[in-house]
């Protein structure tokens, strides 16, 4: 199936006057001969799930990693409260943006509340002091992500699944007012996926953190997400409310192979499937 010429956009059900958490405008990455990003414009509101789907090598992760400033744009604006993301410092941009790789990095001799604790770091400083409300923090997120019979254990001696709940344990930690996961549910099973994501919306609904998350099954994201951000190729082909991404030509534009959905048979919604 061809590409579009231009991406399929559907207006969100977001307040208007509402001003975006992040700004995007003409944003690209490029490596010597190859542009892995082509240059896209979008908004990301507040307090919404942001899902971002898309093949294998569309560009997903290389966006997050920008949002994170862990990639330099090539070309193009970005900017996250109306100022250029190069503007930031970086403590205050931890204490506003967490992130979650798609590879989260070994932690050598930490236990899994140590690690936690990591989270508080942008809000002490190297020669701060660890306050008792750190210390709150630390177990309100340990206690949230079902972690409490491991919190004295060495992370690396745990399941790949249970690394990355941690991880996301140091994320709620962190407090900030938007989180980044590229792919958090790569180590899951089923039954701890769901809870894991259940907990991000929770998360998203009780504070009104903005979250974006790399997701390969769309109908994960269907389920979990307010938005879904489309990419293919390194374009950006399709953006809008979950309603309108879960049609039949719309999701055969984003896979490139004819694409169904039937209504989910529980829940509502819709189950996206290829033909």
């Amino acid at each position: 199936m061809a590409h579009a010429a231009a991406s399929i956009s559907f207006t969100s059900r977001q307040n208007p006057v509402t001003a975006p958490r992040f700004d995007l405008t003409d944003l690209s990455f490029s490596v010597p001969g190859r542009d892995i990003l082509h240059p896209l414009s979008l908004t990301l509101e507040p307090g919404r799930i942001h899902g971002l789907i898309g093949p294998n090598g569309s560009g997903k992760s290389t966006l997050v990693k920008m949002l994170a400033r862990q990639l330099a744009p090539s070309g193009g604006s970005l900017r996250f409260d109306g100022m250029s993301l190069a503007h930031w410092r970086d403590r205050d941009f931890a204490r506003n943006v967490a992130y979650m790789p798609q590879f989260t990095p070994p932690a050598e001799g930490m236990s899994v509340r140590e690690l936690v604790a990591l989270g508080r770091f942008p809000w002490h400083g190297t020669l701060g002091r660890f306050t008792t409300e750190d210390g709150e923090h630390v177990e309100r997120a340990i206690a949230r992500t079902n972690l409490g019979a491991f919190a004295d254990r060495a992370v690396d001696t745990l399941s790949g699944g249970e690394r990355q709940k941690v991880w996301l344990a140091l994320m709620l930690a962190q407090t900030t007012r938007c989180i980044l996961l590229d792919e958090p549910t790569s180590a899951l099973d089923v039954a701890h996926e769901a809870a894991m994501l259940a907990l991000v919306r929770e998360t998203c609904l009780e504070r009104g953190v903005t979250v974006v998350v790399v997701l390969h099954d769309i109908n994960l994201a269907a389920r979990n997400c307010d938005d879904i951000i489309a990419l293919r190729a390194g374009r950006l082909v399709a953006q809008g409310p979950v309603e309108a991404i879960m049609q039949p030509e719309v999701l055969g534009e984003i896979y490139g192979v004819p694409m169904g959905v039937l209504p989910h048979p529980t829940r509502g919604g819709t189950i996206g499937y290829m033909l």
